[in-house]
């Protein structure tokens, strides 16, 4: 990256950073999220963990303080003291310089000063791969009908949060000492697509694969083998009762089911065109 282009991604990132710490991210209007997500429970007292596999698509935004993205969060704490974990991918022009579809991190943490940032662009997250790094642009992405590549993903805590990809490359890790809330495990877990628009604009980029259809595995993007740690090395598939679905404004989540067969497992359909105003999306 160009300097210029390196000082373009800090100042979307700490201003995504400032405008996510708002308030609840789900219900702030610039972000929009169609999934699923867990709370900790009786019987779930903490997650120490998130994992998935999702179809790669590459849709494309409407302007360059838009993003689009597939990802899974650990998140604890509340609206005025939120700490997160995110990963999964993103198209996202101003902080990457480009449309293509990547691998992407994003922390947030609160201690005397709100902190966190995208990717390595703040002192947090700590690369270890020297094959694939934060940021890495997939070279393949799938097409509705053929939606043969696939990113599967994890986050799981050890000593510290650990991101791998494929049961095979672990990419980092996030500190365990940047973090208060998160630091015994989190509270919350979260799956789907996330949108951002920026404040003014009425047009939001789409989500997913561009379009919703209910039902249909291979023209949606999907989420399957959806899984969440428990307990050290112990990952667990969702407790369906404990399970809130998310739509929102533009976009759709539907069709979630456990399939228990070995490659679908849970699974959920996710996203939609964008474009649209308050009404709610037809899902």
């Amino acid at each position: 990256m160009t300097k210029e282009q390196q000082q373009t991604a800090k100042d979307a990132s700490l201003r995504l950073t400032n405008e996510s710490l708002a308030g609840d991210i789900i219900d702030v209007k610039l972000f929009q999220f169609a999934g699923i997500s867990i709370k900790a429970s009786p019987a779930i007292n903490r997650f120490t963990g998130a994992s998935t596999i999702v179809t790669l698509y590459n849709p494309q935004v409407n302007g360059p303080g838009q993003y689009t993205s597939a990802t899974i969060f650990l998140e604890s704490g509340d609206a005025t003291n939120l700490e997160q974990i995110q990963t999964g991918w993103i198209v996202h022009p101003q902080l990457n310089g480009d449309g293509r579809t990547r691998l992407y991190t994003y922390w947030t943490a609160d201690g005397h000063q709100k902190t966190g940032c995208y990717n390595s662009i703040c002192p947090g997250f700590v690369q270890l791969s020297s094959e694939i790094p934060v940021d890495y642009a997939f070279p393949k992405v799938s097409l509705p009908q053929y939606d043969s590549q696939e990113l599967q993903i994890q986050i799981y805590k050890d000593q510290e949060y650990y991101l791998q990809l494929f049961s095979v490359f672990v990419i980092g890790l996030w500190p365990d000492d940047i973090f208060k809330a998160l630091r015994n495990g989190s509270e919350t877990v979260r799956y789907g697509g996330q949108a951002h628009t920026p404040a003014g604009e009425t047009v939001s980029p789409p989500m997913g694969n561009g379009q919703f259809w209910a039902g249909y595995k291979r023209l949606t993007c999907r989420m399957r083998q959806i899984m969440y740690g428990v307990d050290i090395d112990q990952e667990v598939q969702p407790d369906e009762s404990l399970v809130q679905t998310h739509r929102d404004r533009c976009y759709c989540e539907g069709n979630e089911n456990n399939a228990r067969d070995g490659y679908w497992d849970y699974n959920f359909l996710f996203g939609g065109p964008g474009n649209c105003t308050d009404a709610p999306p037809t899902c």
